[in-house]
């Protein structure tokens, strides 16, 4: 009697979040949560001053995953596909217009659903005491689509499957701000604003009904600590949380860095995995200033949730990121007489 209880249970709650899918969708999720700001925090874009960065991620969550009702639909192999995340992005600081402009591109997918976007934006950067504060602000536009020629419902006409738009496209807008130091740094980002407040699907730029993007909000700060008994060694802890004002999530990430190359450490993401990362930055300490900002890292996830308890069941997860930054300015170099108040006024 219990198990028929557990297993009635069961499928009230996967019914209930097929409902919900339906209508809301989530942000992609990274392990390398740093190296990819700008996602969740428009404060974030060009985040490291004077530079170009070309930063891309690839996460294959959930592998070996196979959905329950897999035996109903005659092993269906799109069943089998583990969620994936991928993202790849463009940054700059310009001068002249004293902040960064950043592009970035993402495609998420999970079962029958899969989105893809582009975010363009601009981040405002000033000097505030004795670090900088970012200001950004992100337009976004979705494409999002679900393949429902797999679907094999025992009645037909279900009017849930029915509302669903096969391909939507919408347009919303991010804002964020950031504040990095040397030593630690300190964001909050607001993704998908308009979908708080948009429920007649006023800014739908195509398709009547469907998923939406929800909106969330992004805490999240870092800290860098050299050990004063041995300078080659910095512990970096990151942490993130993210809610969209009903649910929250948190993960954390600590990292130590040798010598400012090699670099790892362990992860941990609320009820879902725990992570493993390595990485290098191989020519970190080379005179070649266009090979000194190439950054690679990788990690494996163990899934921390009843998805990895059983048979047929997630063993893990894969992310790889690769990030390649060089100064597009030279180093400035003053010299004769001067008011330093003019020199360094508002300089980033």
């Amino acid at each position: 009697m219990r198990k028929h209880i557990q297993k009635v249970g069961l499928l009230v709650l996967l019914a209930m979040s097929a409902m919900v899918s339906g209508f809301a969708q989530d942000d992609a999720q990274f392990t390398f949560f740093p190296w990819v700001t700008s996602y969740y925090n428009a404060g974030g874009i060009g985040e490291q001053s004077n530079t170009l960065c070309f930063t891309a991620d690839y996460n294959n969550k959930y592998l070996g995953w196979g959905d329950l009702s897999t035996t109903a639909i005659n092993n269906d192999s799109a069943l089998h596909t583990a969620p994936q995340d991928f993202l790849f992005s463009i940054e700059s600081y310009l001068r002249k217009l004293h902040g960064s402009i950043g592009v970035t591109l993402v495609h998420d997918r999970i079962g029958f659903y899969s989105n893809t976007g582009i975010k363009l934006g601009y981040a405002y950067k000033l000097r505030v005491g004795g670090g900088h504060l970012g200001i950004g602000a992100q337009v976004s536009l979705y494409n999002q689509a679900i393949d429902n020629s797999h679907f094999n419902p025992s009645q037909e006409g279900d009017p849930l499957l029915s509302s669903l738009s096969e391909s939507t496209l919408d347009l919303d807008f991010n804002f964020g701000v950031l504040y990095k130091t040397d030593q630690w740094y300190a964001g909050l980002g607001w993704t998908q604003i308009v979908s708080m407040f948009d429920t007649t699907n006023i800014l739908r730029v195509s398709g009547d009904r469907g998923q939406h993007r929800s909106s969330q909000l992004y805490l999240h700060g870092g800290y860098t600590w050299v050990l004063p008994f041995n300078p080659n060694w910095e512990l970096m802890p990151q942490a993130l949380i993210k809610t969209d004002l009903k649910t929250f999530q948190w993960e954390i990430l600590a990292l130590a860095r040798y010598n400012g190359v090699y670099w790892g450490g362990i992860g941990y993401r609320f009820q879902d995995a725990i992570s493993l990362a390595f990485g290098a930055r191989p020519f970190h300490n080379s005179s070649n200033i266009y090979l000194k900002g190439l950054d690679l890292g990788v990690s494996y996830g163990f899934t921390a949730n009843s998805l990895g308890y059983k048979k047929h069941r997630s063993f893990g997860d894969v992310e790889v990121v690769v990030r390649y930054c060089f100064d597009v300015y030279k180093p400035e170099v003053f010299s004769g007489y001067g008011n330093s108040r003019y020199i360094y006024k508002n300089r980033y």
